[in-house]
């Protein structure tokens, strides 16, 4: 057993239950002699791995013989016929490692404290009375600050707004308290005026000490802020304009209808002024009279053509007198819907008869080619009733 254990390059032996040494290879041997050298730290501990208490324990102690400081593992073991042994490994510590730990530890913390530096976001962390614990640049320059100004300042001396100020205080002691993390929006004036918005994140932390603080990661969500405010101004205005023009339209609507019952009232006073134009009057038993006075235009001729084929047919009128006294003027279309007119009496069984055809009206209808020889023409309407009175 011995040549394996001297095989290994650092010191190695086996102890009994009273901390004799069994066993010990030439390194232990070089470092320590042939007496066991543990220190009273290392031998509690070689006792209670004796003890069963623990398998396998290390601790860091000096030796017996003066020895520099040492890093001891006891493991606990055992032969064949039961008896406990603890086998223990010794390794050197060197007195520059603790400060070599120190500096890595020292550099980490630098590139730490680098790497939030360089973070856009806001990071920081705070006690339970809002004092900065640690802030990053990013966070110290909404202040104007460096982040070792920044620390051990409290959020009320940084924020103008103590509204704003106690808001994030309470929030932070919500977090503490429930030690439950909140995802928050916030808001916050800074000393130059700008207002800014922050979608923050805070988590609970607890320190070696057993103090709990808070720690933040703010975002800056201010330009989706203005937007999402600009968007709902958009909104408002639009709906603003939906309802101007949805009142205008009501107005227009109404207007509408009012200038239809206008119209319509004119359309009826037109059709009583067309109706007065050219009467039909009862002038004798089955005989009616219609004198024309004015133009026959399209509109006037249609309506007085309605106004005789209705009476015609409802009040059984077997003669129509058409007296052309009043009509000073003659052109091609009022004679053919003159004509037309006959033409549309003579299809519901009635006759008619034209009188009163002043000479310079007999003139133009002579010279247009008219020809009225299938048409009862009479000097007067007296004329007209007489004869169709005698002839019915």
């Amino acid at each position: 057993m011995r040549a394996d254990l001297d095989a290994f390059p650092e010191p190695l032996a086996v102890l009994d239950a009273t901390l004799q040494l069994r066993e010990a290879n030439a390194a232990w041997r070089d470092a320590f002699g042939a007496a066991p050298v543990l220190a009273p730290q290392a031998e509690a501990a070689a006792r209670a791995v004796l003890g069963g208490a623990q398998r396998r324990m290390e601790v860091d102690a000096g030796a017996e013989n003066g020895s520099g400081p040492q890093r001891w593992t006891f493991l606990r073991c055992a032969r064949a016929e039961g008896e406990p042994l603890v086998f223990v490994h010794a390794r050197a510590q060197d007195g520059a490692a603790p400060r070599r730990r120190e500096e890595e530890l020292a550099e980490e913390v630098e590139l730490l404290r680098s790497f939030i530096d360089l973070a856009p976001s806001l990071m920081f962390i705070k006690d339970r009375r809002s004092r900065f614990v640690m802030a990053n640049s990013a966070l110290a320059a909404c202040y104007g600050m460096t982040p070792e100004q920044v620390v051990h300042a409290s959020q009320h001396d940084l924020t103008p707004s103590a509204e704003e100020a106690a808001g994030f205080a309470s929030v932070d002691r919500q977090v503490i308290d429930t030690r439950q993390p909140a995802v928050i929006e916030e808001k916050e004036t800074r000393p130059n005026g700008e207002v800014h918005w922050y979608e923050t994140v805070k988590k609970p932390i607890v320190r070696s000490s057993g103090e709990v603080q808070v720690a933040c990661f703010s975002v800056d969500v201010s330009e989706r802020q203005r937007a999402q405010e600009a968007l709902q101004r958009s909104a408002h205005e639009l709906q603003t304009m939906a309802a101007a023009a949805r009142r205008e339209a009501d107005e227009k609507s109404a207007l509408a209808a009012e200038l239809d019952r206008r119209l319509a009232v004119i359309q009826a006073q037109h059709r009583q002024i067309l109706a007065l134009s050219a009467p039909i009057l009862e002038v004798a038993d089955g005989i009616v009279g219609v004198p024309l006075i004015g133009a026959m235009d399209e509109e006037r001729t249609a309506m007085l053509t309605e106004r005789l084929l209705d009476a015609i047919a409802t009040r059984h009128v077997r003669s129509v007198v058409l007296d052309l006294s009043a009509l000073e003027a003659m052109d091609t279309r009022t004679a053919d819907r003159l004509v037309g007119i006959v033409r549309a009496i003579a299809l519901l069984g009635a006759r008619a008869a034209i009188t009163g055809i002043q000479p310079a009206v007999a003139q133009t209808m002579t010279s247009l080619g008219i020809d009225l020889s299938s048409m009862v023409t009479m000097r007067t309407p007296k004329d007209a009733i007489r004869l169709f009175s005698t002839t019915s």
